[in-house]
């Protein structure tokens, strides 16, 4: 006799499922993203164990003590609950932008692929970047990016020569090449400014949107006045970039990086 499946079991293979199918697409369509693998691994992860209780029939309630259940669900609830809010911020701050500008527009770096050409995210970026410097010609543009592992020229290089292409005068970039991570963005970038005469801090910032506020946070700690001039973000990679971001800006709120 067949053994009946649990709603609560064909959702969560179906949610096992999604995050395969996800992995799958973006994979296929964008190559290898930061936290994507989560999506596999969390699926077959998810997936193998919804299988395995159903196949042996195993009631968790049955092996786990009432107070050590209720208090796993209070600590998932909880989770859920600030991930939510958090995420939340997120958006929003993302979403969010000032009419003011800054006296130097600030460009925060994303990976590049095959070495030395721009990922999409870093292509709105500069095109949000060279919207700004259509408004006002003369602002000088900060690059901000240094050179991962598997790349062959930094960030700032490839940010810095799209620039150029686009007709932006030379002498109005400066490229900062040795950051890795956000908070490095604008403590490096803070030392090109000082040493060439720049002594106002105001800054319009771009950034993607996900990744708006935790970068609003870190550069106001490290000295700047912020107008967020949010660019894009990949439209079927958003669920991949707003999860990792969660990890990301309690890390930034934890570690300040």
């Amino acid at each position: 006799m067949k053994k009946p499946w649990k709603y609560s079991h064909i959702i969560l293979i179906g949610i096992a499922i999604t995050a395969i199918a996800y992995w799958q697409l973006l994979s296929m369509r964008y190559g290898t993203l930061t936290f994507l693998n989560l999506f596999l691994y969390g699926g077959l992860l998810l997936g193998t164990a919804i299988l395995l209780l159903h196949y042996f029939q195993i009631n968790i309630s049955d092996y786990m003590p009432k107070k050590l259940l209720h208090l796993f669900q209070i600590i998932c609830i909880l989770f859920i609950s600030v991930f939510m809010l958090v995420e939340v911020s997120i958006l929003y701050n993302g979403y969010y932008e000032t009419s003011e500008q800054g006296d130097t527009v600030l460009v925060l770096g994303a990976g590049l692929v095959h070495g030395n050409q721009l990922s999409l995210s870093l292509l709105y970026r500069l095109q949000r970047a060279y919207a700004e410097y259509q408004k006002n010609p003369n602002v000088m543009i900060v690059v901000s990016g240094g050179q991962g592992s598997d790349e062959t020229i930094s960030e700032a290089e490839a940010m810095k020569q799209w620039l150029i292409d686009q007709n932006v005068k030379e002498s109005h970039i400066l490229v900062e090449n040795r950051s890795r991570n956000t908070s490095e963005n604008f403590r490096y970038s803070m030392e090109i400014m000082n040493k060439h005469g720049i002594t106002s801090k105001h800054i319009s910032l771009v950034t993607n949107r996900f990744h708006m506020k935790r970068a609003v946070y870190l550069g106001e700690l490290n000295g700047f006045t912020i107008s967020p001039k949010p660019a894009d973000d990949l439209a079927y990679a958003q669920l991949c970039f707003y999860t990792r971001e969660f990890f990301g800006l309690v890390r930034a709120y934890l570690f300040h990086y």
